[in-house]
């Protein structure tokens, strides 16, 4: 997901107090206790073999690298943050990681590359982090990828769907999104399936994010064998505005559209067409933007119908124990936040970070917790769909997801409806649940 350079302080503002948005991934092994990440056993005392950068007795030192402020993509870092750390405070109540307290800080990119850089370099240099997770967008991560990699920190669970973070692997870094290929491959089948033989306007950001959405989106096609006319319109990165790109596939009579941008992209995208064109057309969207600020920045009737993909429960399904666990973690460490899709992606993040330390066991290194990355294997966290599988040579825990479809007109009504089977492309197909270390199980209820 990206690279939304143009400041928006008043739209901004209004997200921010409205509550905050977006969709998931993993962390919790099927015979885990719910509401039991911590564990008893305590860190021992002896000399390590290996890195220990940012671990002592008593603590694990963990960082976040997230939009926080000069960016309309604020409205992604904030609820991010507070439920990555909602997650981590609860852990911490309940026995830590063999004793150890995780201390989170949370770091400000301003969604750019040099701002990006300098925090990094300081959590680095001085802060002297163990692990980085959840590092949102593509221009700012590309400014920092290759010096953690350098410095050996584990850089997990990149918020930016591009390919290149795991192609090729390296040791220290993994994905966390659907990749944006991947993730368009099953959007286009989704086209495929509904409108074979149409005219497809794919509208795309002109970078990497897009470009391989539209890629994504014409493998999809292509795998179905479907026969359809493509008109390819593109935006550049700091232009909120796309009602041109929009007449424009009006013109060319596109019978539905496929789109890779961001959330204000999206808005003016959908009110372009119903409110100026009057157009209905049918729209498909990039999961980055299934998220519920977008229908609020788009306008909830103007939204309806369109489809996207999430590969995690929603917000609103309180039926499910991880999603009103979630609930009750940030009515606890975070009340002045409203639990939702992005909420739960943060706090997912912290969760699959919290079993790799366990798994990781008491005498943990940058050595021994990477191990445990490396080998996940049929791992659901609380709040997730479909499995989590990694290996030497799959640094890419999520390569499925489940359809969505945007429904009801008020906030109130408004919901991203999951509907069909998970579908995806799945690297490793088979895998063998590692084997837990000492005092893993040993959890306080």
């Amino acid at each position: 997901m990206q690279v939304l350079l143009k400041r928006w302080p008043l739209l901004l503002v209004a997200v921010l107090a409205a509550g905050m948005l977006l969709l998931l991934s993993c962390g919790g092994e099927e015979e885990k206790k719910e509401g039991t990440p911590g564990a008893t056993a305590k860190a021992t005392t002896g000399p390590k073999t290996g890195d220990t950068t940012g671990v002592t007795d008593t603590e694990i030192k963990i960082a976040t690298l997230l939009p926080m402020s000069n960016s309309a993509a604020a409205a992604w870092g904030v609820p991010l943050s507070r439920g990555m750390k909602a997650y981590y405070d609860y852990t911490n109540d309940n026995g830590g990681i063999y004793g150890r307290e995780i201390n989170f800080i949370v770091a400000d990119s301003q969604y750019t590359g040099p701002v990006a850089s300098e925090a990094a370099r300081k959590l680095v240099e001085q802060d002297k982090i163990f692990a980085l997770q959840g590092s949102l967008g593509t221009a700012a991560h590309s400014a920092v990828w290759k010096y953690l990699e350098e410095k050996g920190v584990p850089d997990m669970f990149i918020l930016t769907g591009n390919t290149k973070w795991t192609v090729p692997i390296a040791r220290t870094r993994f994905a966390f999104l659907v990749d944006y290929i991947t993730e368009g491959r099953i959007l286009g089948k989704y086209i495929a399936d509904n409108f074979d033989g149409k005219k497809l306007g794919i509208l795309a950001q002109n970078d990497d994010f897009g470009k391989e959405g539209e890629q994504g989106l014409k493998m999809g096609l292509e795998d179905e064998n479907a026969t359809m006319e493509i008109v390819v319109e593109y935006y550049d990165e700091t232009q909120n505005d796309v009602t041109a790109q929009t007449q424009r596939l009006k013109n060319a009579n596109v019978d539905v559209i496929g789109f890779y941008g961001m959330p204000l992209q999206t808005a003016s995208l959908l009110k372009t067409a119903r409110e100026t064109l009057s157009w209905d057309v049918p729209v498909v969207i990039t999961g980055v933007d299934a998220v519920e600020v977008v229908a609020r920045l788009a306008g909830y009737s103007n939204i309806e119908g369109v489809i996207s993909v999430v590969f995690g429960h929603q917000a609103f399904e309180t039926d499910i124990p991880g999603i009103a666990k979630h609930h009750e973690i940030m009515a606890k460490y975070a009340p002045d936040v409203t639990p939702d899709n992005l909420t739960m992606v943060g706090a997912s993040i912290s969760e699959a970070m919290v079993n790799n330390l366990r798994q990781a066991g008491p005498d943990l290194t940058r050595e021994s917790f990477l191990d445990s990355a490396e080998s996940v294997c049929k791992f659901v966290c609380s709040t997730c769909i479909v499995p989590s599988n990694t290996s030497p040579t799959d640094h890419r825990p999520s390569e499925m997801e489940v359809y969505v479809r945007a429904t009801g007109t008020t906030a109130e009504t408004f919901k991203w409806e999951p509907f069909g089977e998970p579908f995806g492309f799945e690297s490793t197909k088979e895998c063998v649940t590692p084997t837990p270390p000492p005092g893993y199980e040993q959890q306080p209820e």
